[in-house]
């Protein structure tokens, strides 16, 4: 629219020492094994290891438990999480999860499981991004991708949480963008895989895309709520657009929204700005 305006507990012990994983569910992702190459997308998180006083944290050359351990991180280290992205699910004991943070520590760039870093599956870190996708202006997006867009965004209307923030859109974390994003590479869209609003806004500032209020928002376009897209607290979830009403609301869908895939009417008040499909 060119248009319009712009994852069986383990014992701690052998999960830090020899990082076995918890067996992972049917719809796991299968993990990278050149994560090595990934690039952070958004600004660092500081993070602090929580294992024990005799086990340390494994640092690995992928995000997986079989890859070549790097180095150990004490206990209560504070360490700087580049971003996050999917491996192998892991368990402290209590909880599991599939997410892992990129960090560099005494000069080796590897991965730990965040299920041992404070701060490790934060809102405001990015996903890790294998390579930059062509950007969606390029003559290979289909002509009509905004129709797309609504036709796969619906398609997955219901879509639940297999547990707590765990979906098929990308690891167990908040979801509402990586939802929003998964659809539009899913209509031939390319976008960056984001796990924060904030940075789909940011990331469409920088392809001309993204615009303040709703002024010429349409079919397919994101919509972000909140005050803007600084942090947590001022971008606090993401919608598309699948009609605009003659009321002055929108029919909007969107992922995380009491746990599932719903298509709801929302008024404009409390949206920021929207990024142009």
């Amino acid at each position: 629219m060119a248009r319009r305006g712009a994852t069986v507990a383990l014992a701690l012990t052998a999960l830090l020492a020899g990082c076995t994983a918890a067996p992972a569910g049917p719809q796991d992702p299968t993990p990278s094994t050149n994560a090595g190459t990934a690039t952070p997308l958004g600004p660092p998180v500081k993070g602090s290891v929580r294992t024990n006083k005799k086990t340390q944290l494994s640092l690995r050359a992928a995000p997986t438990t079989q890859s070549k351990r790097l180095a150990r991180i004490p206990n209560k280290t504070t360490i700087t999480l580049l971003c996050k992205t999917v491996g192998s699910t892991v368990s402290n004991g209590s909880h599991a999860s599939n997410v892992w943070n990129q960090i560099t520590w005494k000069k080796k760039t590897g991965y730990v499981a965040s299920v041992y870093v404070d701060g490790g599956d934060s809102a405001a870190l990015s996903l890790c991004q294998m390579a930059a996708p062509t950007p969606s202006a390029t003559p290979t997006r289909p002509a009509d991708v905004e129709q797309l867009i609504v036709k796969a965004a619906r398609a997955q209307r219901g879509v639940t949480e297999r547990k707590t923030d765990c979906t098929p859109y990308g690891g167990c974390m908040p979801w509402d963008s990586l939802y929003v994003t998964w659809v539009w590479n899913k209509a031939g869209d390319a976008v960056p895989r984001f796990s924060f609003s904030g940075d789909l806004y940011s990331w469409g500032k920088k392809h001309d895309r993204a615009h303040d209020g709703v002024d010429g928002v349409g079919p397919g376009d994101l919509v972000l709520y909140g005050t803007g897209p600084e942090n947590t607290k001022t971008s606090t979830h993401v919608d598309i657009v699948t009609e605009v009403l003659p009321d002055g609301k929108l029919r909007v869908i969107g992922g995380n929204v009491k746990n599932k895939v719903t298509e709801r009417v929302v008024p404009t008040k409390g949206i920021y700005g929207w990024v142009d499909a």
